[in-house]
């Protein structure tokens, strides 16, 4: 996968589909798709804060949302974090990006949905390696487009503890495991208390070990 061709590619695109705030498709350095095992992937960017990175394929500062500057202001940067360190893993190692990569203030289905084919093919290409074992996808649009992807099962699918709002576990049959959440810039899960025993159980995490 090329960091150039995207970047041409995205800069292309953004004016054919009628975008103008910029892009992002990766939230980190673009070397991860290369060493990374596990995937991060929300619905698309919104406004870049710092006004720095507008139209870029990836962040080659570090994690977005570990920038000091962008996570203050990014409402998923906590979730995100408190994410990793439930599961273990470092946050700097982890590839992640945006399904439909044109910022916008609000996401209008109508307008946005379409243009998720765009970064299709990347994602496609991601997900084919076979590097990357767990996808914890942001929302149900991104859940539907991974599970179709990779032609993952449902295994689980349990209450989140958050109205009648449900989350789920997909594994494929050389297990890459997927996992459906809410959207943790609507739905901060880590700070619900009646949302941890349910992400636990999804994500196969002891909370005992974690006490």
């Amino acid at each position: 996968m090329d960091r150039d061709h995207w970047q041409r590619h995205l800069s292309q695109q953004e004016i054919t589909r009628g975008y103008h705030d910029g892009f992002k498709l990766l939230f980190c350095p673009w070397h991860l798709t290369d060493t990374a095992d596990t995937l991060f992937l929300s619905l698309n960017p919104g406004n870049d804060p710092s006004g720095e990175l507008m139209r870029t394929a990836s962040d080659e500062r570090g994690n977005s949302y570990l920038v000091q500057r962008e996570a203050k202001h990014s409402p998923m940067a906590d979730q995100y974090r408190q994410l990793c360190q439930f599961i273990g893993k470092d946050p700097e190692e982890v590839l992640a990006g945006s399904l439909m990569p044109f910022r916008t203030g609000k996401w209008d289905k109508n307008r946005d949905q379409p243009n998720i084919s765009v970064a299709r093919p990347f994602w496609r290409q991601v997900l084919a390696t076979g590097k990357i074992r767990r996808v914890f996808c942001m929302g149900r649009e991104v859940e539907d487009e991974v599970v179709n992807l990779t032609r993952a099962r449902l295994k689980r699918q349990i209450p989140a503890n958050w109205g009648n709002l449900n989350i789920r576990r997909y594994a494929t049959g050389d297990d890459l495991q997927i996992f459906g959440l809410l959207h943790f810039s609507t739905y901060k899960m880590f700070g619900r208390p009646d949302c941890i025993p349910q992400l636990a159980e999804l994500l196969d995490v002891d909370l005992d070990q974690k006490a």
